[in-house]
């Protein structure tokens, strides 16, 4: 299947041959004296189309045959065999054409031109014309090359960036739900009036999870009050058994954060603070000029490693490295009674 040419490469390639045409008017028009002439030679009219055919010869036979596959010496010797096809065709032009032409119409031009076909000197001067024209283009085309690598090599980092917190983010959420499920089931075991209030606030999780947080950034107040739904829900299933301290300060309002990326460190205040026994959480978010800091901290109900935190805690330390490189701050200690986690991030 032919490849479909847009109008804007019709367009670039439209335009570079019309400043070529103005430069060689020019460039013929400029003489010796103090005088500036904007004029076009008859023998212009052939010079131009074999100057096209050169370059396009260059860009998509050449170039694609030898230079992109690196064979450069097979690239010079095929370039300069183009370079003499060019300086004979634009003599061959001037010869039975513009001679005859002149003859007729411009009697003392012919008179004084050379006769004969071969003149080495006419030839070479055609293909160095030629040579300039073929450079440039070349040129042009390079650069359009190396910009499109570019723009391909950051659309595929862009893809895959993508794809990982695609990835990431589907693993979280089973690892929620699981959690969540289980505090459900425990509160439906205990026959507990507010597993209904637990459906609730697992509804607006779900839509939340599945309309909001598969965008790339969402806003601050939006991913706080997620985290509050699902303290809702881990405060019905423990009940008297936590002690709980959040709280949320600063300029929160316009800030946006990457979804869903201070729910593993909650999770797992919850998960290793309280178990099967009682103990306390504290979560803290504060948000100063452009610097989100949380601060959580929880009891140890059994040993916490500080490096073998789950599931949750693995992926959001990756999640940090693609959303924020450079700009965030992560340390977790284990001080044997509580286990805190302090995140700094520039939103």
């Amino acid at each position: 299947m032919a490849k479909k040419v847009s109008y804007k490469t019709v367009l670039r390639h439209v335009l570079f041959w019309m400043v070529y045409i103005v430069y060689q008017a020019v460039h013929q028009g400029w003489n010796d004296g103090d005088t500036f002439n904007f004029s076009i030679g008859h023998e212009f009219i052939s010079d131009v189309p074999v100057a096209i055919l050169l370059a396009y010869l260059n860009l998509y036979g050449l170039m694609p045959a030898f230079f992109y596959k690196q064979k450069y010496t097979l690239y010079v010797i095929a370039f300069a065999l183009l370079l003499l096809f060019g300086g004979l065709m634009e003599r061959f032009a001037g010869w039975y054409i513009w001679m005859p032409w002149d003859k007729v119409h411009y009697p003392e031009v012919y008179k004084s031109e050379n006769k004969n076909f071969w003149i080495p000197v006419k030839i070479a001067r055609n293909a160095v014309e030629d040579f300039s024209v073929i450079i440039i283009t070349m040129v042009i085309k390079l650069m359009r090359n190396s910009y499109q690598h570019e723009k391909k090599l950051r659309e595929i980092e862009q893809e895959k960036f993508s794809a990982e917190m695609g990835l990431l983010k589907a693993q979280i959420n089973p690892h929620f739900f699981f959690n969540t499920l289980n505090s459900l089931y425990a509160l439906t075991l205990k026959g507990s009036e507010q597993a209904s209030k637990v459906v609730l606030r697992l509804s607006d999780l779900m839509h939340y999870m599945l309309y909001d947080a598969s965008a790339n950034k969402v806003l601050l107040k939006d991913e706080i009050k997620y985290l509050e739904n699902y303290i809702g829900i881990e405060q019905m299933r423990f009940a008297d058994r936590l002690e709980l301290s959040f709280q949320y300060s600063g300029e929160i309002a316009g800030k946006m954060i990457a979804p869903l990326l201070l729910l593993p460190f909650i999770e797992n205040a919850f998960k290793h603070g309280i178990g099967d026994n009682s103990g306390w959480i504290t979560i803290d978010i504060k948000v100063t000029g452009s610097k989100l800091f949380l601060k959580v901290g929880n009891s140890c109900s059994a040993p916490v490693k500080v490096n073998s935190t789950g599931l949750g805690l693995r992926n959001v330390r990756r999640r940090l490295e693609l959303s924020y490189p450079g700009a965030y701050e992560l340390h977790m200690a284990n001080n044997g009674d509580f286990f805190e986690v302090d995140l700094k991030v520039d939103l």
